[in-house]
Order: C-alpha cells, then structure tokens, then sequence
C-alpha cells in the first residue's frame, strides 16, 4: 500500500514538473515568435536569438539577440570615414606658379614652413589638380543586441516590452504625483 502511495507521488511529482517545463518553453516560443512580428512591423531587419530565459514557470521571458541590418549603399557611404584635407603648414608639397621658371626641377623651401617644401613649375603644369579617388563603401552587415522580455499569467500573455535597442524601447510614464499628494496630506 505504501508502495503505490510513493508511486502515485513520484509520477505526479513527475508530471507537475514536466508542465511547468512545457509551459516555461511554450511562453519562450510565443515571446520569441512575437519578438519577431513586433520587428516585422518596424522594419525588414532579421532577428538572431542567441538566448531564451525563463523564470518562475515561465511567467516571465527574456530574449536576447541580435538585429543584422544590410546597409544601404546611401546608409554605407554617410557613414564611411571622411577624407579630411591637410591643413595648411602641412608637410605635404606646395606646387607654385612661376611664369619665368622653365625647368619644374626647382625646389626651394617655403619661408616659415620648414616641412612643405614649395615646387616651382612651368605656368601650364600649375594649374593641374591631383585628385584621389576613395573607394566605393560596399554595404556591410549591422548588428545591433535586442533584447525583449515577456510576462505571462499561466500561457496568455500580460505585458511585452523592448529592453533593447533605445530606438525599439517605448519610453516609460512618470509615477503618478496623485499618490504621492494623497499620503502627503493625510
């Protein structure tokens, strides 16, 4: 008799414990899966989950990942590096104008500039202009972390909220000064 008590125990023990687990992995898949159309709704960006958390019998979930976005070309070129142009008094050469000069050999130093040294050239090589061309930006991959947490009561769904990035993050309302009014004056 007592055998088949501790049996009925263990199985049920057994069974309870199998539940939550379903239960814990079932919130996960729905937070995950909403996780996913909530980002289809803003963007076309692909979600990568690298963690699912759950607590308390999956009452509260936590996904983390990551959102890969493709650069655009335009997105890829505003934020490539700007090519600056070097300051005056750089030691970069100086190409100068000088209509009597016939050999371009003529180097002499520039007064008060030790480092640029000044290039006297004929009057038609002066006018010419070095350009240097960047390279196109290829568009790269972004990735941006993400996080969004979900609270359940039992399997339906109470609360969803970004936890990252900012731009997804819905801002949060002040307590309310109502309350703290009322203890104040009673």
């Amino acid at each position: 008799m007592k055998i088949r008590i501790l049996s009925v125990a263990c199985v049920a023990t057994a069974a309870a414990l199998l539940t939550a687990c379903t239960t814990a992995s079932r919130n996960s898949g729905a937070c995950e899966q909403l996780m996913r159309s909530k980002l289809a709704e803003t963007s076309s960006d692909t979600l990568r989950v690298s963690h699912r958390g759950a607590a308390i019998r999956g009452s509260r979930v936590v996904i983390e990942g990551s959102i890969e976005h493709m650069q655009t070309a335009s997105e890829a070129a505003a934020s490539a590096p700007r090519v600056a142009s070097a300051p005056k008094g750089a030691s970069a050469p100086r190409v100068a104008s000088a209509p009597g000069a016939a050999s371009a050999s003529l180097v002499a130093s520039a007064p008060g500039e030790a480092s640029a040294p000044l290039v006297a050239s004929a009057p038609k090589e002066a006018s010419a202009v070095v350009n240097v061309a960047a390279k196109p930006v290829k568009p790269k991959k972004v990735m941006t972390p993400a996080a969004a947490e979900c609270t359940f009561n039992g399997e339906a769904l109470a609360v969803f909220r970004w936890l990252a990035p900012a731009k997804l993050v819905a801002p949060v309302a002040p307590a309310a000064p109502v309350a703290q009014a009322a203890s104040a004056a009673g």
